[in-house]
């Protein structure tokens, strides 16, 4: 191929030389970040919208009202912020095709109050979306244009199978909507999908979210902040989508999203969440074997195994994704680990904690963190050692930890990535570890990764720790309790926690065909083959249907089998 962008393939030289006109043109059609400044100060300067966000069938007149007297509202319908110079309202407006409304109102010549955003979706209509009038390409990488695709695919659109299913799909679980600028998401200088490799505070942007239920239930309308989310898929060439993290701050509104997201049994308010994208085992990876197992299921499957073994474990579930009015995808709605979840479930603030994302250190300091690893670095297997290592480390929770990712096979963690972890500051507490990005997991029945080992990872203080004779008895004490007699990981509740998601996201999984399916056979022809268009039907449900009836019944047995091999574990005793 004369280019791995086959759909937009173009010389980067001439990307670059037209980078600059591009920011000018989307200025004139989106209207830029220009003029709307900082709101005045006005609590009662509130929108009502004659109609709530959610799915459409039939056009209306949306009806905009400022509880503000006297006042004006001004609006627009492209994703950017409402200024003083953005359409002012007279009448109501006639919504006929997805739309994203962002008004704001208009006092004394300056805008008055919050901006509000409301997402009015046709699902009929999002199935013929085609990006028209958006970026033909997002960045640049390695000198080649990377190759923009928002279309949903016409044979999956069309396809007898999925034809009649697809609008429901789109309604099976709930919707999320992420309406910002769009020079902040598609601009070649500024924009996070064109850079998203830039990370920190320099890489986020300001953004509006809305949960929208498809039964009609009260969601959420939220302003804060954006950026991209992630290790590797910010590579464009591993990945044209992204994850995203969401970051509620003084600064876009109350400075916390307070909304019951994970339900009653979780906790109802949140600094930051994450919408992850997925790459292992997606259909975007590289790795035609990878693109195969594609289930989207595994890291929830894995943060559920823990909070089932009875510890602290991010909270998520699945959600279709807009930006701009474009579907997106199937993303896991999930919380960070960072140290304000950590103080939101074990006390405390977030400033009372050492938190850490592998080897980032996320708050506080690695002070602790350094001294565990010289103790454990220098031995275990006396009773002195031991005990001091039980004094900064939660044992029993890393026991669980390890037994999680072990019956898992957990195959991608070391340590810079893929795992956080966080001790309580002041009073002076245990570290915990918390699973994160668990999505190389659940592959071969008899995948065993016990032997692993690199520093400065819960795999090394594993390592020292088994050396240990009592660590071991306590670890096959806890394989006992989780792996026999109806425990967690026993065949049936671990295909349970599978079998729910599974039955969960089925009808969504024809739009996530439809949106990026054909992604390694019609626009990025990556690594390795074979290049397919991906389905439920020919794809996806084999793969559950493996895990359920094949990978669950089996992989208890062979865990038992390592451990009791490795050492770790003896029926006997």
């Amino acid at each position: 191929m004369a280019s791995p962008f086959r759909k937009q393939a173009g010389l980067a030289s001439r990307v670059a030389s037209r980078a600059l006109l591009f920011s000018l043109v989307l200025i004139v059609l989106f209207g830029g970040a220009q003029g709307h400044g900082k709101p005045k100060k006005s609590a009662s300067a509130k929108i009502a919208f004659s109609h709530e966000h959610g799915f459409y069938e039939e056009p209306f007149s949306l009806a905009l009202t400022s509880s503000l007297p006297a006042a004006a509202i001004c609006y627009t319908t492209n994703g950017s912020a409402p200024s003083t110079s953005s359409q002012h309202y007279e009448k109501p407006v006639r919504i006929d095709t997805t739309t994203v409304l962002r008004a704001a109102t208009v006092k004394d010549g300056e805008i008055a109050g919050p901006i509000e955003t409301r997402s009015y979706i046709f699902p009929r209509q999002v199935l013929k979306q085609t990006g028209a009038g958006f970026p033909q390409t997002w960045g640049i990488k390695h000198g080649v244009p990377v190759a923009a695709d928002y279309e949903m695919d016409p044979e999956i659109v069309n396809h007898p199978d999925y034809k009649g299913a697809l609008e429901n799909a789109l309604k099976s679980i709930p919707t999320m909507s992420v309406v910002m600028e769009p020079l902040d998401l598609f601009d070649p200088r500024r924009g996070i999908y064109a850079n998203a490799e830039e990370t920190g505070a320099d890489a986020e942007r300001a953004a509006a979210v809305e949960l929208i239920y498809p039964e009609g239930s009260d969601g959420f309308a939220a302003n804060c902040g954006i950026r991209i989310q992630g290790g590797w898929n910010r590579r464009p060439e591993e990945s044209p989508k992204h994850a995203f993290r969401l970051l509620f701050k003084k600064k876009y509104g109350s400075g916390k999203l307070e909304f019951p997201l994970f339900g009653d049994a979780g906790v109802k308010e949140f600094e930051t969440i994450v919408l992850r994208s997925g790459n292992n085992n997606s259909w975007l990876h590289w790795s035609g074997e990878e693109r195969r197992r594609a289930d989207f299921i595994r890291d929830q499957w894995m943060r559920d195994t823990l909070r089932a073994m009875g510890h602290p474990s991010p909270r998520g579930f699945f959600a279709h994704l807009y930006l701009n009015g474009l579907y997106w995808g199937l993303y896991n709605i999930c919380e960070r680990p960072s140290a304000p979840f950590v103080a939101a479930n074990l006390g405390g603030s977030a400033a009372d904690y050492d938190s850490r994302n592998a080897d980032k250190v996320l708050e506080g300091d690695d002070l602790a963190w350094k001294k565990m690893f010289a103790l454990a670095n220098g031995g275990l297997q006396g009773a002195q050692e031991f005990g001091a290592i039980k004094e900064m480390l939660d044992l029993p929770a890393f026991v669980d930890f390890m037994i999680a990712n072990f019956y898992g096979a957990n195959a991608d963690w070391d340590r810079s990535s893929n795992w956080y972890a966080a001790r309580r500051r002041s009073p002076p507490g245990k570290f915990q570890f918390f699973v994160w990005d668990g999505e190389r997991t659940l592959e071969k029945v008899d995948d065993n990764t016990i032997s692993f080992d690199d520093d400065e990872s819960p795999a090394r203080l594993f390592q020292k720790l088994r050396a240990n004779p009592e660590f071991r008895r306590e670890f096959g004490e806890h394989v006992k309790r989780h792996l026999s007699n109806g425990g967690c990981l026993t065949p049936e509740p671990a295909a349970e926690r599978f079998r729910r998601w599974s039955t969960n996201i089925d009808q969504a999984v024809i739009a996530e065909s439809a949106r990026w399916g054909d992604y390694r056979r019609d626009v990025h022809r990556y690594k390795t083959e074979p290049y397919e268009l991906y389905t439920r039907n020919e794809h996806w449900r084999p793969e559950v249907k493996r895990l359920l009836g094949e990978y669950f019944p089996q992989r208890t047995a062979v865990a038992v089998k390592q451990f009791r091999e490795a050492g770790l574990y003896s029926p006997a005793d």
